[in-house]
């Protein structure tokens, strides 16, 4: 199975789209890098933690991650492909990704579910989520095909809450199979 993307959530890539620490009007905007914890599990060695430049205790936070997917192959059948989520966060975290594909114009022409999981609130926990997909030709020439994955977290309730509130962290791995 090739490799077809392996990316993490970045400011980069990732905007937070709805937050309830978030003075009106300022969403979305982009995740920013936090410092993890003593005890924030690595994804694939990674620690590049983000999350919304407000902080408060309880926060519940949304973020949207872009991924494209480059050097799919245009070919003459259908393209099965698998898509892999490893995910941390220091609260409860719900994702759904979903895989479109987006023509020229920009205009989605075609969007399939892949996952919906929870990582149950552990902190020291990576919790796992994938997904099968099948495109056919006609929705790759010219087009791009990208995962969006949602992010909900919520951040600890803590007395004297610190500037560090919550952390969020998310590879995805995707493989195209032969």
């Amino acid at each position: 199975m090739p490799l077809a993307l392996q990316a993490f959530t970045t400011p980069a890539n990732t905007l937070v789209i709805a937050d309830t620490a978030a003075p009106p009007g300022t969403l979305p905007t982009p995740a920013v890098f936090t410092p993890p914890s003593l005890i924030s599990p690595a994804i694939d060695g990674g620690l590049a933690y983000i999350w919304s430049p407000n902080s408060a205790s309880g926060q519940v936070v949304t973020f949207r991650s872009t991924f494209v997917v480059g050097g799919l192959p245009i070919l003459n059948v259908a393209l099965p492909v698998s898509a892999f989520y490893a995910f941390a966060a220091n609260g409860t975290a719900t994702i759904t990704a979903t895989l479109e594909v987006v023509n020229l114009l920009g205009i989605v022409v075609l969007s399939i579910p892949l996952f919906t999981e929870s990582n149950g609130g552990n902190p020291q926990n990576v919790a796992t989520a994938s997904g099968d997909a099948l495109l056919g030709v006609g929705v790759l020439v010219g087009n791009t095909v990208r995962i969006v994955v949602d992010a909900t977290v919520t951040a600890p309730e803590e007395v004297g809450y610190g500037t560090n509130p919550g952390r969020y962290l998310g590879e995805i791995i995707v493989r195209e199979i032969i």
